[in-house]
């Protein structure tokens, strides 16, 4: 789907992007609580080792120090990479599947940990690096992965008698030219069925009487940008259920 208005299509972007960061708020921050909790037990320690002067030690108070240390630069790469998801800046040329996985797990990672969803993720080969902006194959990544997880949670609003084990698998391959990757779920079908609508900005999917943003417009139109696509199985497993999604993208070493 290309929308006509360049510079509304730009503004309609940045209000789809600013959407799915406002989805993960719970889970960002769950991460940034659990270093600043890890501070502040550190700081009550010190406080009572100053209570207790005969049981400080230079390797103590050195190795409190560390790990106050290394909370806060927990803190600063978090901080960090939410700033790069919300504001302008310069984009990069390439990057790799691998990192923006990583990246994107440990901002919502928690989601799927606090409803048991197990998530599975299969590098076989050395993948090549992809011709896309870091930040933009991870906001696409979250895209998929929100998704993923509203399709699951659907399922077991819908069949709450019927309990599975909740999963989210994505698998990766390439040809010389392109870097393929297939993210595939067992929730409700909540693509396929709904594939005339996916691609619409805000679009919206009703399960169980309620709402809830479930579409693909952002992924299409950040793919568009680097000659990449986007692909909807009609992917059911025995029950009837599951999403698969995959995407095609340019391997950057053939448009150097």
């Amino acid at each position: 789907m290309s929308l006509p208005d360049e510079s509304g299509n730009v503004e309609l972007l940045k209000a789809t992007k600013l959407a799915l960061l406002g989805e993960v708020t719970g889970s960002i921050l769950h991460e940034l609580n659990q270093p600043l909790t890890a501070m502040s037990i550190d700081a009550g320690y010190l406080k009572m080792l100053a209570e207790k002067p005969d049981e400080l030690s230079a390797e103590t108070l050195i190795q409190v120090g560390a790990d106050i240390e290394d909370d806060i630069h927990r803190l600063q790469k978090i901080t960090q990479h939410l700033r790069a998801f919300a504001y302008e800046r310069e984009k990069t040329l390439h990057t790799h599947l691998k990192m923006a996985v990583e990246n994107i797990m440990s901002l919502i990672g928690e989601q799927f940990r606090a409803r048991a969803i197990k998530w599975e993720f299969e590098f076989k080969e050395a993948l090549p690096s992809i011709a896309i902006d870091a930040i933009e194959l991870e906001y696409i990544l979250l895209n998929i992965f929100l998704n993923a997880r509203k399709a699951i949670d659907s399922r077991e609003k819908l069949f709450p008698e019927k309990p599975f084990q909740k999963s989210l698998v994505l698998k990766a391959w390439h040809s010389q030219e392109h870097l393929m990757v297939l993210v595939k779920d067992n929730g409700l079908n909540l693509s396929y069925t709904n594939l005339e609508h996916l691609w619409q900005p805000f679009s919206v999917v009703t399960v169980a009487k309620e709402l809830q943003y479930y579409n693909l417009f952002l992924v299409e139109q950040l793919l568009e940008k680097v000659g990449g696509k986007c692909l909807v199985h009609q992917y059911f497993n025995g029950d009837g259920m599951g999403n698969a999604i995959e995407l095609t993208l340019p391997v950057w070493s053939t448009v150097k």
